[in-house]
């Protein structure tokens, strides 16, 4: 009785992750990355070593509004795991400008309790793990 009563409990929660982990499937256990990569190389000095890398590239991306995923946010969450790797807490960034407040911003999400993907997988898997967490 106590098995069937702990079955029946289990299924709502599996109904409502399956669907969402099926969708994800390729980018969370999968080869592929959710990261917008095609948007990297309409731009120098991408470009040019996309050339050299034999890297066929589109035209035009798939969609130009990612652009701010793989050319800030990424680099943003390297910057916060970096700083993690030498215990530093991140309060400026010396890479944009002549450095500017980092902690402060906001905008990394570096207290996001979701963003503990970032902390503990490899970024290009981290971004699937952390959408299917939104959707589920």
């Amino acid at each position: 009785m106590k098995s069937n009563k702990f079955l029946s409990n289990l299924i709502v929660p599996l109904a409502l992750i399956f669907p969402p982990l099926l969708l994800f499937a390729s980018v969370t256990i999968g080869v592929k990355t959710i990261i917008p990569t095609e948007n990297l190389v309409q731009f120098e000095p991408w470009k040019t070593a996309a050339a050299s890398f034999l890297i066929q590239a589109p035209q035009t991306p798939y969609n130009a509004l990612l652009s701010d995923l793989v050319l800030e946010n990424y680099a943003w969450k390297r910057f916060i795991n970096h700083a993690i790797e030498t215990r530093q807490i991140p309060l400026w960034n010396p890479y944009l400008f002549a450095g500017t407040p980092f902690l402060g911003n906001g905008q990394h999400s570096i207290f996001y309790p979701f963003s503990i993907f970032f902390y503990l997988l490899p970024l290009a898997k981290a971004y699937g793990w952390f959408i299917l967490s939104q959707y589920s």
